[in-house]
C-alpha cells in the first residue's frame, strides 16, 4: 500500500523492496529518536569516528530484517564487520547499503542533522533509497526512474524536485561542516555561489538538493563511504539530479573500496557538469 501510493505503476518491480526498506528504516528511526533525548555514551572506531549504542542497535534491527526478507541479497552496513561489508559490496548484483545513523557526531551534539538510510544497488548502481530524519520527523523515498517523494505522517506523498533555474548557475550550495576544504571553497567561488549552507549528514546534503532547498552539493576528500551514498543518491537521481564524483564519473557501489573518496557532486546535469570543471581548475596561487 505504501509504495503503491508513493510511486507510479512502473514501480511494481521494486514495490516489495521499497515497502520493506521504508518500514524497517522507520522502525530504526524510532529507536534512534528515542535515544536522542538521552545522555549518549560514545565509543570510538578507527581514527576519530564515533559510534553509539543507537548506531549498533539500529544496525542490527535493519540487517536482521533485510536478511530475513531478502536472504539472497548482499548486505553492506556501517556497523557490521568492515571486511564482510567490503566483500558484500564487491560481489555486485543486488546489495543493500545500510547507514543506521548517518551523522553520529550531529546526533551526539544534538543538532538534529542525522538520519537512518537504507538503499539498494543493482550491478553497482543505486535503484532505490529510503532516508528517515527522526529529529525532522520526515521520511523520504525514491526509486530511480520512478520518482522521489516525501511521505508525510498522514500517508500523503509530496514529490521531490530540483529547484528550477533559468540558467545553469548555482545560487545555493550545501557543504560538509566537518570536511570542507580549500578545493571545494575555490570551486564555490568560481561558480559564483551566493549562499552556502553547512550540514553534518551526507544523506541530508543529498536530500537538500533533491528537495530544491539548495542547487548543489560538493565534496572532495575523505569522509563518506558507500553506505552514506547509496540511499540518498537513489532519491536524488529519482528527483532529477545528476550524481558523480569530482571527475564526472558515476559513483560505483560494486567495489571493496568502501570510502567515497573521489568526490561527490549532486545537482542538475548542467550544473553538475560546470561543477566538475570548477573542481578540476588549477588552484589559485
Amino acid at each position: 500500500m505504501l509504495v503503491t501510493a508513493a510511486c507510479d505503476s512502473g514501480a511494481a518491480s521494486l514495490a516489495r523492496e521499497l515497502t520493506v526498506a521504508t518500514e524497517v528504516a522507520r522502525e530504526a528511526a524510532d529507536l534512534v529518536g528515542a535515544a536522542y533525548g538521552l545522555e549518549v555514551a560514545v565509543k570510538w572506531k578507527a581514527g576519530d569516528d564515533p559510534v553509539t549504542e543507537a548506531d549498533r542497535r539500529a544496525n542490527s534491527l535493519i540487517c536482521e530484517r533485510l536478511r530475513a526478507e531478502f536472504p539472497r541479497d548482499a548486505l553492506c552496513a556501517e556497523e557490521s564487520a568492515e571486511e564482510d561489508s567490503a566483500r558484500a559490496a564487491s560481489r555486485g548484483g543486488r546489495c543493500w547499503f545500510v547507514d543506521p545513523l548517518d551523522g553520529t557526531r550531529e546526533f551526539i551534539r544534538k543538532s538534529g542533522e542525522f538520519c537512518v538510510m537504507v538503499g539498494l544497488s543493482v550491478a553497482g548502481q543505486p535503484v532505490l533509497g529510503v532516508v528517515v530524519a527522526p529529529a525532522w520527523g520526515r521520511t523520504f523515498i525514491g526509486a530511480v526512474g520512478q520518482g522521489a517523494y516525501e511521505l508525510t505522517a498522514h500517508g500523503e506523498r509530496r514529490p521531490l524536485q530540483l529547484r528550477a533555474m533559468a540558467q545553469p548557475a548555482a545560487r545555493r550550495a550545501v557543504l560538509s561542516r566537518l570536511h570542507r576544504n580549500a578545493q571545494v571553497d575555490a570551486a564555490v567561488a568560481r561558480l559564483g555561489i551566493d549562499e552556502v549552507r553547512q550540514c553534518g549528514s551526507t544523506g541530508l546534503k543529498f536530500l537538500l538538493v533533491a528537495m530544491g532547498e539548495v542547487d548543489l552539493y560538493l565534496h572532495t576528500g575523505p569522509g563518506p563511504k558507500l553506505w552514506d551514498g547509496c540511499a540518498p543518491e537513489a532519491i536524488a537521481r529519482a528527483a532529477g539530479a545528476q550524481v558523480t564524483d569530482a571527475a564526472g564519473r558515476a559513483l560505483r557501489y560494486d567495489t571493496a573500496h568502501l570510502p567515497l573518496d573521489q568526490g561527490i557532486i549532486v545537482g542538475s546535469q548542467a550544473l553538475a557538469t560546470l561543477a566538475v570543471s570548477a573542481l578540476q581548475s588549477p588552484s589559485e596561487p
